[in-house]
């Protein structure tokens, strides 16, 4: 299963993903650096998923736990990795063949990053083909601060050295961040290390019926997951909103806009009220009076 010169642990956590999972798995066979091995961690799946798994025989580790969630899935292939870079794969997404050897030649030119990306392309498979939908990832600033904004860094791009985990510890198991522990991850390691994007799409992130995310259809968990990250980045933290010169109240004013804009586009107009007095009751601004006017007349406000 390993292979000389490799220095790379994929970890992959998996429930209920015969559908897919064995063509993710692929994907990272086919990579031209190969990874030193794959950890699939199946969370107590009630399909076909272990099944799927044993076909590959040797070629991945397989570890069982029962259902805890993402979080604690990715956290037992932490635990058993053996390689100097971890890097995370959702079960269902897919990776470009290069995409670890350009990671780790970015690595290794800028050995000051704790954290790599890049960005990736939302599809959804029609037919058996692979139909793109926007490209995803902001990689013009990625820092810890742009993250206090919204999570710009696609899961299943991202590559961590495996000292950062001594660091900065495990991801967050509670199951109020299901759909967020990523990004709540991504924060705590970006409070105190370098991150790094690549601006170039090297996995496909899948759209379908299941996602724990989706397409960011489910406007109002999406807010709401997003707020509970912060939480915990605050609560260990309560400092950084003055170290990093962001106004709290005005950020959550503005969250809350982005999702009443969201609403309205759907002609929503109750919920979009609902957001707007959110908003206000967050801060009082002048600049969030404006902003609610302009999200209120224009299509495309963010």
């Amino acid at each position: 299963m390993g292979h000389a010169g490799s220095r790379v642990s994929v970890i992959i956590p998996c429930f209920n993903a015969a559908e897919f999972v064995a063509a993710t798995i692929e994907s990272v066979l086919r990579q031209t650096r190969p990874a030193a091995e794959i950890l699939a961690i199946d969370d107590g799946s009630t399909d076909e998923t272990l099944a799927v798994l044993a076909g590959f025989g040797d070629r991945i580790r397989v570890l069982r736990k029962k259902n805890g969630g993402p979080a604690t899935a990715r956290n037992v292939g932490i635990r058993h990795a053996t390689g100097d870079y971890l890097a995370f794969l959702d079960s269902d997404d897919l990776w470009e063949e290069d995409k670890l050897a350009r990671q780790l030649a970015e690595f290794e030119a800028h050995p000051e990053t704790g954290l790599l990306f890049s960005e990736a392309w939302m599809f959804r498979e029609v037919a058996g083909e692979r139909l793109p939908l926007r490209r995803i990832g902001y990689t013009g600033d990625p820092s810890f601060r742009q993250l206090l904004f919204g999570d710009y860094i696609p899961n299943s791009t991202v590559i961590i050295r495996r000292e950062l985990v001594e660091a900065v510890g495990l991801l967050n198991e509670r199951r109020e961040l299901i759909g967020v522990e990523d990004y709540e991850y991504w924060m705590r390691i970006g409070r105190h290390h370098q991150l790094r994007g690549l601006a170039e799409p090297l996995a496909w992130y899948r759209i379908r019926e299941g996602n724990l995310m989706g397409a960011g259809e489910d406007i109002d968990k999406g807010l709401r997951l997003a707020m509970a990250a912060l939480g915990e980045i605050e609560q260990a933290d309560p400092q950084i909103w003055q170290d990093q010169g962001v106004d709290r109240a005005r950020l959550f004013a503005r969250l809350h806009l982005r999702a009443g804009h969201a609403w309205k586009r759907r002609g929503e107009w109750r919920r979009w009220l609902v957001h707007n007095v959110a908003a206000w009751r967050h801060c009082h601004a002048p600049r969030v009076w404006r902003w609610m006017v302009a999200a209120a007349l224009l299509r495309r406000w963010s």
